[in-house]
């Protein structure tokens, strides 16, 4: 009976063991809960604040896309006027090259005396 006596007297000091180790650890958790608490409300606006930064952020980069888009198409509009252009220069140097070798040529000199 003894023996019975001492083996649940250390099962009541391994229990009292455990349940002081339980207490210690609920203790050190409730004061990284309400280290946690104070910290998240800080950390919520600061992820609002963040929020809207994208969001504006967003708003911005799509214009300025919207603007590249514009800007692309002027710049194809002046591409096919410098074309247009350049066609336009091309042919009336043609033209007045060819009049310049009409006035100029020896063989229309003698056309214009012989008649």
């Amino acid at each position: 009976m003894n023996h019975k006596l001492k083996d649940l007297e250390l099962q009541m000091m391994k229990k009292d063991e455990s349940i002081s180790r339980l207490r210690s650890d609920l203790q050190e958790c409730t004061k990284e809960l309400t280290i946690m608490k104070g910290i998240l409300p800080k950390v919520s606006e600061e992820r609002d604040a963040l929020w809207e930064e994208v969001k504006r952020y967003s708003e911005k980069n799509m214009l300025l896309n919207q603007e590249v888009t514009v800007l692309k198409k002027k710049v194809e509009t002046l591409d096919e006027d410098i074309l247009l252009k350049e066609g336009q220069i091309t042919i009336l140097k043609d033209n007045m090259g060819r009049h310049f070798n009409l006035l100029g040529s020896p063989n229309m000199n003698e056309e214009f005396l012989l008649e």
